[in-house]
């Protein structure tokens, strides 16, 4: 459920900003001097790399947490496997205190 909230938000933001960019230059051709034209663009290349950029670094994250957390649990197995070749074959009045 929170992925499809995620994915739903960021389309419909997507869709949004790709709207605005596209009509107000349109809208403001008329209204707007040669050099304001030229800073609009950029602004949007801006809001464009900005978005991109966003996306990258989320799922670079997501990434990361995924490799700490393989990491966590290959260092909890191998602790695991210590212990229990430690305790294996140790009896005490005829119990395995192992199992």
């Amino acid at each position: 459920m929170k992925k499809l909230f995620a994915k739903t938000a960021f389309s419909t933001v997507a869709v949004l900003v790709g709207f605005v960019a596209t009509v107000l230059p349109f809208h403001l051709f008329d209204n707007l001097t040669d050099m304001q034209t030229c800073l609009l663009f950029f602004a949007e290349i801006l809001v464009y790399f900005l978005i991109i950029s966003a996306f990258f670094l989320a799922r670079e994250a997501k990434e990361k947490r995924a490799a700490k957390r393989l990491e966590y649990r290959e260092r909890h197995e191998k602790r695991v496997e210590k212990r229990k070749k430690e305790l294996e074959g140790i009896r005490v009045n005829n119990y395995d205190i192992a199992a």
